[in-house]
């Protein structure tokens, strides 16, 4: 396999892992996320939006994937901020393989829930 066959990054997006069993000062249990740091993605691809009617909120749900090098791992509950929008890491980072052989990469599926 030649060249022609390798990925390149195509962009950044900031990673924030979430640390479980965080605290405030008072002692209760929160939810925090460390510093943002950058990763390099092969592509991001938008997904699709969808809008339920939940409790009687209107709600926009947006699910993009992003396509990362085989060595990048996301945790579930991770956030993502990508092209200035953040999103939280949905499930596991799922590993992709091209069927024409392409070196494996990794797949991970994001969301966004506005209203």
């Amino acid at each position: 396999m030649g060249d022609e066959l390798t990925r390149r990054i195509s962009e950044f997006v900031q990673h924030a892992v979430f640390i479980a069993g965080s605290e405030d000062e008072h002692g209760n249990e929160i939810e925090a996320w460390g510093d943002p740091v950058p990763v390099g993605i092969y592509a991001l691809d938008p997904g699709g939006t969808s809008e339920p009617v939940i409790s009687g909120h209107d709600r926009v749900i947006t699910k993009p994937t992003i396509y990362v090098p085989d060595v990048t791992v996301f945790g579930a509950r991770d956030e993502v901020i990508a092209r200035g929008l953040r999103y939280e890491v949905e499930g596991d980072t799922l590993t992709w393989r091209h069927p024409n052989g392409l070196r494996p990469g990794n797949v991970i599926e994001l969301k966004r829930v506005d209203g």
